[in-house]
């Protein structure tokens, strides 16, 4: 899945070992629980991962709200391209403007590129996560200039991570969804809110659909179902 994106970023790397500083201005991401950090955890939502034993394997050994035991494949990428703290989710910069200047993470576990998929669980849909990138920008000009926030937008990362619950609440849980529809639905709010995001990067990455039974929030969600006869 990340394999294209890590030969790209090691390149980069090697041939800008010399440079201490991080090889782009910042990181922002966007997305569902494969790349969430933490955006829920203050969300009155069911799918959250702020308990253990999540978060057992990373640094303080505490669950962070990655819907994993350590690191997601974006604090990698974020270290491999020099900076020696990750995205942090937007929803804990609310008060703390400064710490935007190296990017933000904006994913929302249960979120996806359907309108329909987030509200079952009051995700943060991935329309609304550009609005709020949109605030962040805005915030950005206010802390250090249009000029100096024009230059972090362009020459920041964007990555984006979404689809896995799209098929899980609305083919595998809800039967009467015609699937060629949703697909199609599903592409042309892809190509929506590319197209929002695309005014404004320069270079970003699509990651490809996991394998959903190995997604531990599609398994919170499937677990639910079950409990509630859907």
């Amino acid at each position: 899945m990340w394999y294209s994106i890590s030969c790209f970023l090691l390149m980069v790397v090697v041939l800008n070992v010399a440079n201490a500083q991080p090889l782009v201005p910042a990181l922002f991401i966007f997305g569902d629980s494969v790349v969430d950090v933490g955006n829920n955890n203050d969300r009155y939502i069911v799918v959250k991962s702020n308990f253990p034993p999540y978060g057992r394997d990373i640094e303080n050994h505490s669950p962070t709200g990655r819907f994993c035991n350590g690191k997601l494949a974006t604090d990698f990428t974020a270290q491999t391209l020099g900076f020696t703290s990750y995205p942090p989710p937007y929803f804990s910069l609310k008060e703390k403007g400064s710490n935007l200047l190296n990017g933000a993470n904006f994913a929302s576990a249960g979120s996806g590129y359907y309108d329909s998929t987030p509200k079952l669980y009051n995700a943060i849909p991935l329309n609304q996560q550009v609005e709020y990138y949109k605030e962040c920008q805005n915030k950005l000009v206010e802390i250090v200039g249009q000029s100096k926030a024009s230059s972090i937008v362009s020459g920041a990362i964007y990555l984006i991570s979404a689809e896995n619950s799209d098929f899980i609440e609305n083919c595998y849980i809800n039967l009467l969804r015609f699937y060629s529809y949703f697909i199609q639905a599903c592409f042309l709010n892809n190509l929506n809110i590319l197209a929002k995001i695309y005014m404004h990067w320069e270079q970003g990455g699509l990651v490809s659909q996991p394998c959903l039974q190995w997604v531990a929030c599609q398994l919170q969600s499937l677990s639910l179902a079950l409990a509630m006869n859907v």
